[in-house]
């Protein structure tokens, strides 16, 4: 099925079928809701067209319906969807957008090249590198230099920046579940759970790294949407890019894997009962537990949590 879809679908027909699921997956678009194409064009930042046709893959893969004058409509449960996503694979320039992020995790790269050394280092055509630096420069990870140069941008490579993304992380996440706007996802939050007590009931040797990292973000970008903010949604999805990049093995690497899903069950279960404050102080508590667990987080111990409960003491 993956060498099939592979080589029916373009590079971004697959980007954005992926994109169509993960919005579903966590919580966006529900069973029965029709997909209209007009505004996930305009999520998506795409013409018609590719839209379409990622529909179209969606439905020879029985996760949408089509109905005659009237367009797709969500038909599959979220697990089927999940399910896609395990077999779904990854674009060309997703691998190589990878490969420099990689890179520039690990230091095999300097902090500047020009667009001649990206392209001799990865073998890439002029409008390839073209199309890959400006995706990756939307998503953070380089910025252009006066002339024909890049520059990598600092990101979940170091300490500091790691530390300063969960620091980030616990003013944005709990802000957006105490604001006015708020409004928990009763059918998503069921889901989520059940996400989580799935995991939990399965043998360490059948984690899988990518289903994990995409379980904590689907966790974490689900509560965003909740907040019904687009500055607060706008801010998960830019922190899940980096850490999809540069930190999807770090649950497992930390050893947090049990304690984190139990935290967010924690947080779900003080949402669902109205204790949005209570949820919102788990939250940074989690949030301070990874950050200390992270790639640089042996020394955490020496450290002092600096997080700050919200609401009345």
């Amino acid at each position: 099925m993956t060498d099939t879809m592979k080589h029916s679908a373009s590079d971004l027909q697959l980007q954005l079928a992926r994109q169509i699921a993960e919005n579903i997956i966590s919580g966006g678009l529900q069973s029965g809701q029709h997909l209209r194409e007009t505004e996930l064009s305009a999520t998506l930042n795409v013409s018609r067209s590719p839209v379409r046709a990622a529909l179209g893959l969606l439905f020879s893969e029985g996760l949408v319906d089509k109905e005659a004058n009237r367009g797709f409509f969500v038909r599959a449960a979220h697990d089927d969807f999940l399910a896609f996503l395990d077999r779904l694979p990854k674009t060309d320039d997703e691998i190589i957008k990878e490969a420099i992020a990689r890179d520039w995790f690990e230091g095999a790269v300097p902090k500047e090249m020009s667009e001649g050394e990206i392209r001799k280092r990865y073998s890439l055509g002029r409008l390839t590198a073209q199309r890959i630096l400006n995706s990756l420069s939307d998503e953070g990870i380089i910025s252009r230099l006066p002339g024909y140069g890049w520059q990598f941008e600092p990101t979940l490579n170091s300490q500091d920046a790691h530390d300063e993304s969960y620091d980030f992380r616990m003013i944005i996440e709990p802000s957006g579940m105490i604001s006015q706007s708020f409004e928990l996802d009763g059918p998503g939050a069921e889901f989520q759970e059940y996400r989580h007590r799935s995991i939990l009931s399965a043998e360490p040797e059948n984690w899988n790294s990518a289903e994990l990292f995409r379980l904590d973000a689907d966790f974490h970008l689900f509560l965003a949407n909740c907040s019904q903010n687009r500055y607060v949604i706008q801010a998960m999805q830019q922190q899940n890019k980096l850490r999809r990049l540069l930190e999807y093995n770090s649950l497992l690497h930390a050893g947090r894997l049990r304690d984190s899903c139990m935290e967010h069950l924690e947080i779900l279960e003080s949402l669902v009962k109205g204790d949005r404050t209570r949820a919102a102080n788990s939250m940074i508590i989690h949030l301070q537990k990874a950050k200390d667990a992270g790639p640089w987080g042996h020394d955490a111990s020496l450290r002092q949590s600096q997080s700050t409960p919200i609401g009345p003491k």
